[in-house]
């Protein structure tokens, strides 16, 4: 075999073996077609949740999130959006000059959990030479995770109702978190 040819194998080697690896990212979801009637979201159809007033969810101005994280904060809105092919459910927290929270991203009946965090702050750091400095944004390894949705396929305007379970590690530069949060979720797609 030629030097060429080995190169070759090799080159098609890793090319499978990264697309593999990006798949394993994705995890299997679960269905429940009866979710909507769990207690936990027919409690939400009944509060009012008033740091919601700039949201359009599926209830104006309703509960729609009762996911507690480990901190026990569970101010949470719940918004999805359907982008080409991909269903995006972000579950967080805006104060309206930042934003922090887990994003779960749906396909083809898998999802996989990333977290998101958003600033107005356009500070820019600078080093002893004037360098300007970035800061390299931390690591998140999930877990334990589990999605249950109440259907398969969704499309714009469709209500989702939903329950995720979840676990990870924030590894950064001076410190490492650990994350989990549990709970049910509803939402309209825009």
């Amino acid at each position: 075999m030629t030097s060429q040819n080995q190169i070759s194998i090799i080159f098609i080697f890793l090319i499978i073996v990264s697309c593999n690896k990006k798949n394993d990212e994705w995890t299997q979801t679960n269905f429940d077609k009866n979710i909507s009637q769990n207690d936990s979201i027919k409690m939400m159809n009944k509060l009012y949740d008033p740091e919601e007033f700039y949201n359009d969810s599926i209830s104006g101005n309703k509960k729609t999130s009762f996911i507690t994280y480990d901190n026990d904060y569970n101010k949470n809105v719940c918004e999805a959006e359907l982008i080409k092919d991909t269903l995006n459910i972000s579950i967080g927290f805006s104060s309206g000059f930042s934003s922090k929270g887990f994003r779960i991203l749906y396909h083809d009946k898998k999802y996989k959990i990333e977290p998101y965090y958003g600033t107005d702050n356009i500070a820019v750091f600078v080093d002893d030479n004037g360098k300007e400095v970035y800061e390299e944004p931390p690591k998140h390894y999930f877990k334990n995770q589990k999605l249950v949705l109440n259907k398969t396929q969704y499309k714009k305007g469709d209500s989702i109702y939903g329950y995720v379970d979840f676990s990870s590690l924030e590894v950064g530069k001076d410190q490492n978190l650990n994350h989990s949060g549990k709970g049910y979720f509803k939402t309209k797609i825009e």
